[in-house]
């Protein structure tokens, strides 16, 4: 399974992109959303999973599912933040932070 982690924290990205690659899954990191978009469209890659901060220049979690789901309509998309943003998700799965590695692996897991 192709996972997209979208964050503008590099240690978050790191930390996740680590987290889930040793559990089997091929990650794609990314600090800013326009950086995945033109990834996915270079590389004609349609990722199942996309985990994105809500929060993050030039557009937020929400923009980001939106303007991947051109791509990639079935992605499913884990919306993450530090506030409940989950009434502005459009009912997308969300998860608030901090979280353990173990609640992100069950959440992926039940997509």
């Amino acid at each position: 399974m192709t996972i997209y982690i979208v964050d503008d924290n590099h240690d978050l990205v790191e930390f996740l992109a680590c987290l889930l690659e040793d559990t089997g899954y091929k990650v794609h990191p990314f600090i800013h959303p326009e950086d995945a978009l033109a990834h996915m469209k270079a590389h004609n890659i349609q990722p199942l999973t996309l985990i994105t901060d809500y929060n993050l220049p030039l557009m937020n979690g929400y923009q980001l599912y939106k303007a991947t789901q051109s791509h990639a309509p079935k992605v499913k998309t884990i919306v993450i933040s530090g506030r409940d943003v989950s009434t502005v998700i459009g009912g997308l799965s969300f998860l608030q932070k901090p979280f353990t590695p173990e609640q992100l692996i069950q959440m992926i897991n039940r997509l």
